[in-house]
C-alpha cells in the first residue's frame, strides 16, 4: 500500500509551524517536491533519501549492492557506532 505524507504533517515533523514560505523554501533547497499530480502530498521515501543525502549518508538502495545492513545505516544516521 502506498503511503503519502501531507505537507502539514511533514512541516510539523520538521519543526515548522505549518506549510509556510520558510517550509517551502527549505523543501526547494533540499529538492523535496510533492508527488506529481498530488499537490500537498509528499513521498516519505523521497524525503528520507534527501535528508540522508544532506547528512552525507548514502542509502543502500542508492549505492547498489552494499555490505551495510539497515541497522548500520540507521546507526550512522543517528550518529551511533
Amino acid at each position: 500500500m502506498i503511503e503519502l505524507v501531507t505537507g502539514e504533517e511533514l512541516a510539523q515533523s520538521l519543526g515548522y509551524s505549518g506549510v509556510n514560505n520558510a517550509f517551502r523554501d527549505w523543501c526547494s533547497q533540499m529538492r523535496i517536491t510533492p508527488v506529481p499530480g498530488r499537490r500537498g502530498f509528499y513521498d516519505p521515501k523521497l524525503v528520507r533519501a534527501r535528508l540522508d543525502e544532506a547528512q552525507g549518508l548514502v542509502r543502500q538502495d542508492m549505492a547498489g549492492p552494499g555490505k551495510e545492513s539497515f541497522v548500520a545505516i540507521r546507526r550512522a544516521r543517528r550518529g551511533k557506532n
